[in-house]
């Protein structure tokens, strides 16, 4: 089990590893390309053997300490075939790019439901996004796995559930394709699961065991929320500082411990270092 945060890639993928050593982190979650958007060139077989190279050099372990997370504009319930098909298309890119690298995990939101009609909505998005999965997975013959993260849940958005991202992973596996769950501890706050007492925490994990099987937890979010219990809203907040508070991301990280699970930070820089400090001191 190690710990670390979400590292930025300016100047290249290939700088990350170093970004991620002089913040001190363990293990780094990073962007392959800008989360935004915009005309991607997709990573070089030189580009790749560069970042390795630099993995090595900072003292990260090769296909175990880094993780990929997927740009932001993925919807796989699109009403728009524009939008749907380059959805599916940038989730198998990040796979490739993940599987040229060793790196174990692609991170992704599924999308919003969004502009489908009101009409067997719930139908439509089961359809849709079980649709894009087998897709994406089309003759992948890649170690890497895509991973479903747990959203917060405003407006349209999908995956604000432990059964939605389960009924997912299970159609995947009829396919005999390979998903994995990210919780993310702000997310799941904001979607409605209470994490502030070490009770509550056993609970919610006793329930992502059931309504998904912590077999397929592969990752942890570790963020405070700025907002109260069911909000629905994603803001992230400094370890300690928000709504969930101490004796909750204390008791997540226990569990993570007890679990082998990574846990990365996704908490704004200014106070990155304080925030990475103070998790390992959970684990003392």
């Amino acid at each position: 089990m190690k710990i670390g945060a979400h590292v930025s890639i300016a100047g290249g993928i290939e700088n990350a590893p170093q970004n991620a050593k002089l913040l001190n982190c363990e293990c780094f979650q990073m962007f392959s390309r800008s989360p935004r958007g915009g005309n991607y060139k997709g990573i070089t077989p030189k580009i790749a053997k560069k970042f390795l190279r630099n993995c090595k050099k900072f003292d990260f372990k090769i296909g175990e300490d880094y993780i990929i997370h997927s740009p932001y504009f993925i919807n796989l319930a699109s009403p728009n075939d524009k939008i749907y098909y380059g959805s599916i298309n940038t989730l198998r890119e990040e796979l490739n790019t993940a599987n040229l690298i060793k790196c174990p995990y692609v991170i992704t939101h599924i999308g919003s439901s969004k502009n489908l009609k009101e009409k067997n909505r719930q139908e439509q998005v089961n359809k849709k996004v079980t649709k894009a999965i087998k897709k994406i997975h089309e003759n992948y013959q890649g170690n890497s796995v895509l991973i479903l993260e747990i959203a917060a849940g405003s407006g349209n958005i999908i995956g604000d559930t432990f059964e939605e991202i389960g009924y997912f992973i299970k159609q995947a596996k009829k396919e005999k394709i390979k998903l994995g769950f990210c919780l993310d501890t702000c997310h799941a706050f904001a979607a409605g699961y209470d994490l502030r007492t070490t009770k509550k925490v056993k609970k919610m994990f006793e329930e992502i065991n059931k309504k998904i099987g912590l077999n397929y937890l592969k990752c942890i979010h570790f963020n405070d929320s700025q907002v109260d219990l069911g909000s629905h809203v994603d803001r992230h907040e400094h370890i300690g500082k928000g709504r969930i508070g101490i004796k909750g991301l204390k008791e997540v990280a226990r569990i993570a411990k007890n679990l082998n699970l990574n846990l990365y930070l996704e908490t704004k820089h200014n106070k990155i270092n304080e925030d990475l400090e103070l998790t390992r001191s959970f684990m003392k």
